[in-house]
């Protein structure tokens, strides 16, 4: 059980981090900076890392809204709004646990390596 726990977040790692998107890489990297440069102690991990999730998934659902086909002349309208939101609401939805659980832990993982850097420099 553990060995497929770490295999799913190394999937994700692979997956999110080290794809040629980069853009969604650009989103992944910003959003765990901010929340390792926001966090001030060890203990506030969990909390940073769904501010990290939340993050990463704004930024995805942004990007969805600015990506899509436009209408026409048209400016970001409310149905292509609602219709990202569904899609990715779809998404988060069809998520399994083990996903979910890989996705924290990988960006946990990421911002405790980021916040011990800083805590390290800082010192100096």
């Amino acid at each position: 059980m553990l060995e497929t726990i770490l295999n799913d977040v190394l999937a994700i790692l692979r997956a999110t981090f080290l794809s040629g998107d980069w853009i969604a890489l650009a989103i992944a990297f910003g959003s765990v900076g901010v929340a390792a440069l926001m966090m001030r102690r060890g203990t506030q991990i969990g909390s940073m890392t769904l501010m990290a999730l939340a993050l990463f998934a704004i930024g995805g659902y942004l990007r969805g809204v600015l990506a899509s086909p436009a209408v026409e002349g048209a400016a970001v309208s409310g149905s292509r709004l609602a219709g990202q939101l569904q899609a990715s609401w779809g998404v988060f939805m069809n998520m399994t646990a083990a996903a979910l659980l890989s996705y924290f832990l990988a960006f946990m993982v990421l911002i405790f390596v980021i916040f011990g850097a800083k805590s390290v420099f800082a010192r100096r």
